[in-house]
């Protein structure tokens, strides 16, 4: 059973419940090599990346320590002084404070309704009005880059990825996706129903990783904290040329490296998906059933609207009081406090009945009330 120190836990984002022990974990000669990742990566740094990119179709691929060192090393790398960096404003702030340090640079940024580019895109145009810095002038080659989370766990939606890379086509751009979130997750789908194979958003949208640069961390689904980035081959080969915290940050351990390739190797990563599948579909209903109607698609963190920040906070209260964990969320794109649970592959049913019994006494004692 899915235990914490607290009781029952749905407050931990390891959804296929990978843990790592160091006992499992492939031995390794040296921890780190003492040299920036430019001048020599372990081995394993190629193995885990080219696996990754294997699977998604993508010809090009590297890792990072982080998703934010990740996504630092793309927008510094990429974007030239002119060219424009349109950015959802609900998207996670660390994609925000790396378009942020794209501006001393010279480069423009614009921030664009969540999920409707088109507010500042008009059909005919491919570069924006400047919101950002008033001064700088649209250069002829200015090339617009899409920066964007891959999913929203605000509004339980997928980004429009499809109509983000028409507008970065029209330039010479790429989308810039962060899929930290559903990576391990959502993927490639064989049928109707289903997370799919874990490969990203973009192909459990059925669109390929044309115009798109990708980055996913493995520190939620796969219980490891590095990143890989996958593209064309050209462009990861400038990302890996010219990142500054490539050349300034430590590469990711040899540690963090085995317990990736260990997650990912995994032969039972399948039935872990499709059991996640079918206790996310449980929990929904048993939301929907106690009148909480679940938030957006189906997507291991089930949550449900309530009607201010002090109710939420007092659910979660009286639902640890019965020894349940549970999260309060404050969504970027929308009004209001969300009460979340987030559903593991290792959580037992017996884990999700504790957690319904809970919310069912809080929501007697809110009528009784």
């Amino acid at each position: 059973m899915a235990r914490s120190a607290g009781g029952t836990d749905f407050t931990s984002a390891l959804f296929l419940g990978q843990h790592h022990p160091s006992a499992a974990l492939a031995p390794w000669a040296e921890f780190t090599t003492g040299v920036p990742a430019p001048l020599r990566e372990l081995p394993a740094a190629a193995e885990l990346a080219s696996l990754v990119a294997a699977q998604q179709h993508a010809d090009g691929s590297l890792v990072a320590r982080s998703a934010l060192h990740g996504m630092m090393d793309v927008l510094q790398s990429l974007p030239r002084p002119g060219d424009v960096l349109l950015v959802d404003e609900d998207a996670y702030p660390l994609a925000q404070w790396a378009c942020r340090a794209s501006l001393p640079r010279g480069v423009r940024v614009v921030t664009y309704p969540h999920f409707r580019p088109a507010a500042v895109v008009p059909p005919n145009r491919s570069v924006p009005p400047n919101r950002t810095v008033p001064s700088a002038r649209t250069v002829p080659s200015a090339r617009t880059w899409v920066v964007t989370d891959g999913w929203c766990q605000g509004c339980g939606r997928p980004a429009p990825l499809a109509e983000l890379q028409a507008i970065a086509a029209k330039t010479g751009g790429q989308v810039i996706v962060d899929d930290s979130l559903a990576f391990g997750v959502l993927g490639r789908t064989s049928g109707p129903g289903g997370f799919g194979d874990g490969t990203g958003t973009a192909r459990w949208l059925g669109l390929s990783h044309d115009r798109l640069l990708w980055l996913g961390s493995l520190a939620k689904a796969y219980g490891t904290p590095v990143t890989v980035i996958t593209g064309d081959s050209t462009t990861v080969g400038v990302v890996a040329r010219n990142g500054g915290n490539r050349m300034h940050s430590s590469p990711p351990s040899a540690a963090d490296l085995a317990a990736g390739l260990g997650a990912l190797r995994s032969g039972g990563l399948p039935r872990l998906r499709r059991r996640l599948w079918r206790l996310t579909l449980w929990l929904r209903t048993a939301f929907a059933d106690l009148g909480l109607p679940p938030m957006g698609l189906p997507f291991p963190i089930v949550g449900t609207r309530l009607g201010s920040l002090p109710l939420a906070r007092r659910w979660r209260t009286a639902l640890a009081a019965r020894g349940v964990q549970a999260l309060v969320q404050l969504p970027r794109c929308r009004p209001g406090a969300v009460l979340s649970a987030v559903v593991r592959a290792d959580h037992s049913q017996a884990d999700l009945d504790r957690l319904v019994r809970g919310l069912a006494a809080v929501t007697r004692d809110r009528r009784a009330a």
